[in-house]
């Protein structure tokens, strides 16, 4: 058992859309936290969305039941959610698939496992700086990976939005990435949907972080700057803080 207490605020803004197609998971019980960002449109984002946002615990749970380690855990429940979603998507329209992006963190061993496909997406803030977890599955960071834009270029362009591995994706690849981190007293994990992410900076986390001592008011803070900034998407964080018991 680890020595830190954990805290955590949460909460998911529908901004000027029509519906919120994101959805978050806080389970204190598993110290599990997820953040999924729908798409697809009408209900099919909330659909892929609230599927991962309800298989992923569970087969995390059953995975590590069965002591699987939260590496193997995490890309195995990534990858019964991105099966189930391209199952159910058979029987939407043809071209009009759905999916969604999902980032998780769970607590275990005394380690931070993060996992994420799409562009929601995980941080870090530690000592004064912000450390971004994750990266991004859309096509301009791919660009940029490759030389072929500069990051600056790539916050500005079209392919921004348009991701090529996603919950839902046929073609996954290696699956989801794992990262691990040992937390620190004092730490706090963010994660975020784009519609958060996009409309924030390093100096917004870690003034937030000093103004806000309680998780809650930290998360609602940060959902609703980005909404006055002109977020016009769904915007929804988890925030968690890692304090010594």
């Amino acid at each position: 058992m680890s020595d830190f207490v954990l805290r955590v605020g949460s909460r998911s803004a529908q901004g000027i859309r029509p519906n919120n197609e994101d959805r978050f998971v806080v389970d204190l019980t598993q110290n599990l936290f997820l953040v999924a960002d729908g798409m697809g449109g009408q209900d099919r984002g909330e659909l892929a969305s609230g599927m991962a946002a309800e298989i992923i615990p569970q087969v995390l749970h059953e995975r590590m039941a069965a002591q699987d380690s939260p590496e193997q855990a995490l890309r195995q429940a990534m990858a019964q959610a991105n099966q189930a979603i391209l199952d159910a998507g058979q029987e939407q329209p043809e071209g009009r698939r759905m999916g969604t992006t999902a980032v998780v963190a769970v607590h275990r061993d005394n380690q931070v496992f993060v996992a994420g496909l799409g562009d929601s997406r995980a941080y870090l803030i530690r000592e004064g700086k912000v450390e971004q977890l994750t990266v991004d599955h859309s096509v301009a960071q791919a660009l940029v990976a490759s030389g072929a834009l500069t990051p600056e270029e790539a916050r500005h362009s079209p392919y921004q939005h348009v991701l090529h591995k996603f919950l839902g994706c046929s073609n996954m690849g290696d699956g989801a990435d794992v990262s691990p981190f040992e937390p620190k007293a004092g730490d706090c994990l963010l994660l975020g949907s784009d519609g958060l992410t996009n409309h924030l900076n390093d100096e917004d986390m870690l003034d937030g972080r000093a103004r806000f001592p309680d998780p809650q008011d930290w998360a609602d803070h940060l959902v609703q700057l980005a909404l006055s900034r002109g977020s016009r998407d769904n915007v929804t964080c988890v925030v968690v803080t890692f304090e010594q018991s």
